[in-house]
């Protein structure tokens, strides 16, 4: 790994060592945040469908990313009702240095 690389990556997980707590547990935290960041947008039947996760997962994940200001949720106005998630500025942060340390691991 060049020395640019190295450096990124140590600096991104620095960065997100400041939210380990909300992404050590449930696993899917750190798959629902790279899934919002690269979709805008989600719902929790596109996240069960798309990242394999159980629902219970899902459900206490996305709990968890709220508590900690990474997510928000809007409800859409009428029929069917949905709840769509985005990220926060915070949310969008770790979400990149997520996708970079998983692209530096790639390599």
């Amino acid at each position: 790994m060049d020395i640019y690389i190295t450096q990124a990556l140590n600096s991104s997980m620095n960065q997100i060592a400041d939210n380990i707590g909300v992404l050590e547990k449930p696993v899917g935290t750190m798959k629902i945040l790279v899934h919002i960041h690269q979709n805008e947008k989600t719902t929790i039947t596109t996240l069960l469908k798309n990242e394999q996760l159980n629902q219970r997962t899902t459900y206490s994940a996305l709990e968890k990313l709220q508590k900690e200001g990474l997510i928000f949720q809007e409800k859409t106005m009428g029929f069917p009702l949905c709840k769509y998630y985005f990220l926060t500025k915070k949310g969008k942060k770790v979400a990149e240095r997520l996708e970079l340390v998983a692209w530096a691991l790639a390599k």
